[in-house]
C-alpha cells in the first residue's frame, strides 16, 4: 500500500528525519502514512526493497527530499532523486544547511521551489505546501504559541550543529577558519626549555602545523562547555574548503575547544 509522504534522505541524517516525523505526527500525519527507510517496519521483509521504494515513490502524494551534503555524496540518494523526479511530479525539495541556495541551484531541481529547514519560516511554508498538495487540511497551528513548533525549531537548530559520522565512520565537514602554529608550539616545547635541560637547541626553520575549525561539533562531544572543534592536518596544504575524514585522537584542548588529529581524509569539491 502506498503512503501519503515519501521521505528521501541520506542514512546519516536519520536524526533530522526523526525530528520531522515527530512534528508531522503533531499535525495528524503518523508513521503509518510515511514511507521512510529509517522508520522501523517501513520496508517489508522478504520483498525487493528497491521495488518497494520505486512503488512508493510513484504512488505517494508527495516526495520530500532532505538535501544535505551527505545526500549529494550518495549515489543511491541521487538515483532515488532521479526516479522521484521522473515518476512523481509532486516533489518538495528541502535544503539542509550548510547546503546553500547557490549550491542547490546547480542541481537539476533548480526549477523547483525549495524550502530551507534551517529558516525561521520553514514550518509555515512547509505546511502550506502540504495543504496545497492535498496531504493535510489547514493545520490550524498558531506559530507563535505552538509548543510543537518551538520544540521543532530548537531540535533542528541543535541537530544542524552536530557533525555525524557515516556508516564507514567518516565525517564530512566544512573548514571555516584556519590557524597555524610551529611544530615546537604544537608540542608545547620551546627552545628555552630545551636549553634548561641542557639539550642542544635546534635553530632550523620549524615546521608549520595547521589547525582548521569545523562548521559544527563532532558527535563524540560530551562536554557542554565545548563550543569549537578543530582538526590538525599537520603540514598538509588543503585546496578545498570541504573534507571527509576519519577521526583520530584529541591532541589539544582548552576551556571551550578541542583539537583532533585525523586519519584518512579526502578533499571534496
Amino acid at each position: 500500500m502506498s503512503k501519503s509522504i515519501f521521505i528521501s534522505h541520506a542514512t546519516v541524517d536519520y536524526h533530522l528525519v526523526d525530528i520531522l516525523i515527530t512534528f508531522l505526527g503533531d499535525v495528524g500525519i503518523y508513521k503509518d502514512d510515511i514511507f521512510c527507510t529509517s522508520v522501523s517496519g517501513t520496508l517489508e521483509s522478504g520483498k525487493d526493497f528497491v521495488e518497494q521504494i520505486k512503488n512508493n515513490v510513484q504512488n505517494s502524494r508527495i516526495v520530500l527530499f532532505l538535501l544535505s551534503e551527505r545526500y549529494f555524496s550518495s549515489y543511491f540518494c541521487l538515483a532515488e532523486l532521479g526516479a522521484a523526479w521522473a515518476l512523481n511530479q509532486n516533489i518538495l525539495p528541502i535544503i539542509v544547511p550548510p547546503i546553500s541556495t547557490e549550491e542547490y541551484n546547480k542541481t537539476p531541481l533548480i526549477r523547483e521551489q525549495a524550502l530551507n529547514i534551517g529558516s525561521d519560516d520553514f514550518l509555515e511554508n512547509f505546511l502550506k505546501d502540504l495543504a496545497r498538495k492535498g496531504v493535510i487540511e489547514n493545520s490550524g497551528i498558531s506559530f507563535e504559541k505552538s509548543s510543537a513548533v518551538r520544540e521543532f525549531n530548537a531540535a533542528v537548530k541543535k541537530e544542524l550543529g552536530i557533525l555525524r559520522k557515516d556508516t564507514s565512520s567518516f565525517y564530512m565537514a566544512r573548514l571555516i577558519e584556519k590557524k597555524t602554529r610551529t611544530e615546537l608550539e604544537h608540542k608545547r616545547m620551546t627552545c628555552h626549555q630545551l636549553v634548561i635541560v641542557k639539550t642542544p637547541c635546534d635553530y632550523t626553520e620549524p615546521k608549520i602545523i595547521t589547525y582548521w575549525k569545523l562548521n559544527g561539533l563532532l558527535d563524540v562531544e560530551t562536554d557542554s562547555n565545548i563550543t569549537e572543534h578543530w582538526i590538525s592536518v599537520g603540514q598538509i596544504n588543503l585546496s578545498s574548503a570541504k573534507i571527509k575524514f576519519a577521526l583520530g585522537d584529541v591532541i589539544d584542548k582548552g576551556k571551550d575547544y578541542k583539537v583532533f588529529s585525523i586519519k584518512d581524509f579526502y578533499e571534496l569539491p
